[in-house]
């Protein structure tokens, strides 16, 4: 996945530069600053400790060499931990966890449950895209668009087993392993600048986020 993320982003970067785009917006991650104290903000230091983090660093870089170098208006958007429907075919926490539940297989979490992630609503993360690709005067900006919420995935797993509960009758075993190294353990976003400069408001909280990723997957399984 690494390599394809940075050989991925040069192409479409030289392929904006050849077409004469105005405004290219990368969709990146806030992997590349790695395990450092949240909320995590523009200002800090990258020290990814992933293959996966490093490339989405190395993707960014780009972004800036190509605004520096051909004027070309580039936009970074570190994603938080995006959710949603229509999500059927991701891998993330809550597609996964949503699809165990359906299957009544048991919901498997990496270490204690007690990491964090700042969950943002696809509705949500769209609108950040819109912004980033219609406001002028931000090219070569970097921003963190999450929600500057910290949840821990054993709450994401035990409010999509309420969800169950409610919804179907019954619940999913949550089973814990050890950790995988390369994760970081607390993670959520300061958005201070995407709200300044974008004028990004996240809308849709948590709790009814799932609910209606959740409903879009039972009525579409």
């Amino acid at each position: 996945m690494g390599t394809a993320n940075v050989i991925g982003t040069v192409n479409y970067l030289e392929a904006a530069r050849l077409a004469g785009s105005k405004r290219f917006v990368l969709a990146s991650s806030g992997a590349p600053l790695g395990e450092q104290e949240p909320p995590i903000h523009e200002n800090m230091v990258p020290r990814p400790i992933s293959p996966y983090g490093a490339s989405k660093l190395a993707g960014e870089a780009y972004c800036s060499a190509y605004h520096g170098s051909f004027a070309l208006d580039t936009v970074a958007l570190r994603f938080g931990n995006v959710f949603g429907p229509r999500s059927s075919h991701k891998g993330s926490v809550v597609a996964k966890f949503i699809k165990h539940i359906l299957a009544d297989e048991p919901l498997l979490i990496y270490g204690d449950g007690n990491q964090t992630r700042d969950f943002i609503y696809v509705e949500d993360l769209v609108q950040a895209i819109l912004l980033a690709l219609e406001r002028p005067g931000i090219g070569g900006e970097v921003f963190q668009v999450a929600t500057h919420r910290e949840h821990t995935v054993g709450e994401v797993a035990e409010t999509l087993n309420l969800l169950a509960e409610k919804h179907l009758g019954r619940k999913s075993e949550i089973i814990y392993e050890n950790e995988r190294k390369g994760e970081v353990k607390r993670n959520y976003s300061d958005i201070s600048k995407a709200k300044r400069m974008l004028g990004f408001e996240p809308k849709v909280g948590l709790e009814e986020g799932l609910e209606r990723t959740f409903l879009w997957f039972l009525e579409n399984r």
